[in-house]
């Protein structure tokens, strides 16, 4: 079939500040295929997973919408590795990813065929920020990217005093406009 473009181009909304918190829900998680950094001769078989996030501004969570007027629904690309070594400390992104929406750290006999979706319609927060990138002919560019995201706490991101302790426990993301 067709060849997929190495960069996809997109307009961000000119709403997004990148020393706001966000919130995000996941809307859909897709398999994109076998990964371009997957070695075959090292019998390497991983996907490329793509995350579909609508967005809102943590703070006074306010849906953020494209130029246009349309909800805008952030893409972000990961593999589909969930790894986390002991030695370095490092963590795979999809693994951040899965433990930030379910909201605590997972246990390999927790990511299983169904894991997506638990995760679907799922929240987390974070801060978005701009990654230097470069195209494989050497052209520079800049990227929109999650800098990290965190388990959403109900009620956390509101600016407004802390609620009695009652009423955080009932607090839930029905106050969520999406």
């Amino acid at each position: 079939m067709f060849d997929v473009p190495s960069r996809k181009e997109y307009v961000l909304p000119g709403t997004i500040d990148i020393e706001e918190r966000y919130l995000f829900k996941l809307v859909d998680l897709k398999d994109v295929g076998v990964s371009p950094f997957a070695d075959p001769a090292k019998g390497e078989k991983f996907h490329n997973i793509e995350w579909s996030m609508e967005v809102a501004v943590a703070s006074s969570k306010q849906r953020v919408y494209d130029n246009d007027g349309n909800p805008w629904t952030y893409i972000e690309q990961t593999t589909s590795k969930t790894g986390k070594n002991p030695k370095n400390g490092m963590v795979a992104k999809a693994r951040l990813y899965i433990e930030a929406f379910l909201g605590h750290g997972v246990e390999p006999d927790e990511i299983t065929a169904d894991l997506p979706n638990q995760l679907i319609g799922r929240y987390a927060s974070g801060f978005f920020e701009f990654a230097d990138r470069e195209t494989k002919d050497g052209t520079k560019y800049q990227r929109l990217q999650i800098m990290r995201l965190s388990p959403y706490k109900a009620g956390a991101a509101a600016p407004e005093p802390a609620p009695a302790p009652v009423a955080a426990a009932a607090a839930s993301t029905d106050e969520i406009p999406f």
